[in-house]
């Protein structure tokens, strides 16, 4: 009987601790404060780092993955998940995007806006928009921006200037008082492009008179076309 009492009392304290430690963690994980996970997924690192950090978590980048669709330092998968139920103090893990890849802009001054295509294709960039700019070089690529050897991005945009025959502009003369002999003789020695219609099919008969597809003192282009109705 006394050897009983005495390892009663020896084991009573260690379980009495026992029990003392497990309702003691039971009570603090029971009433361990919560909070919702918030969707980082889109933000930069240091907007979701900071949103984590005022909701009592913290953030832990996993690795950083290439996407051509998701710009540079921007998540793009988080764990938890959002809009869930978490402790307070629990770090979120995050993937996030290495962006596009970043190359130096090719050359294409020179070049026909056929011969450009497969360069863009090669290098997955894109022709944003053509200018058309007056030029000794026409059908050919004359400048571009961004310039060439100059940074951009993966599947970033061009624009090019492409040259074009240079136009001039004249000033119709007065027709009332001029032969159109005369006046297709200038025409031709200007390298103005002009037509002549005949009302009738005999050239030789009497002629009615004429009339100008531009009308006297209008300003048109070298690029025009004259037409001379004779009836």
């Amino acid at each position: 009987m006394k050897l009983l009492k005495i390892l009663f009392y020896a084991v009573a304290p260690v379980l009495v601790f026992g029990l003392s430690t497990y309702l003691t963690i039971s009570f603090l994980l029971k009433f361990q404060q919560t909070t919702i996970c918030p969707d980082v997924r889109g933000k930069t690192v240091e907007d979701a780092r900071e949103l984590l950090r005022n909701k009592g978590l913290a953030l832990v980048v996993l690795r950083y993955e290439r996407r051509n669709d998701v710009p540079y330092n921007h998540i793009t998968v988080q764990k938890p998940d959002a809009n869930i139920s978490t402790k307070k103090g629990r770090v979120v893990h995050v993937i996030v995007s290495e962006g596009p890849e970043l190359m130096k802009t090719p050359g294409f001054v020179g070049l026909t806006l056929d011969e450009t295509q497969p360069v863009f294709s090669d290098k997955h960039l894109v022709l944003e928009k053509t200018v058309l700019v007056p030029h000794s070089k026409p059908g050919r690529v004359i400048a571009q921006l961004p310039a060439e050897g100059t940074d951009i991005l993966e599947y970033g945009k061009v624009t090019l200037f492409i040259g074009t025959a240079p136009r001039c502009y004249y000033l119709m003369a007065d027709t009332r008082d001029i032969n159109y002999n005369e006046l297709a003789d200038e025409l031709e020695a200007k390298g103005i492009k002009y037509r002549i219609n005949y009302a009738r099919s005999d050239q030789a008969s009497a002629r009615g008179g004429i009339e100008y597809s531009i009308l006297p003192r209008t300003v048109f282009s070298s690029t025009e076309e004259i037409v001379i109705n004779i009836y």
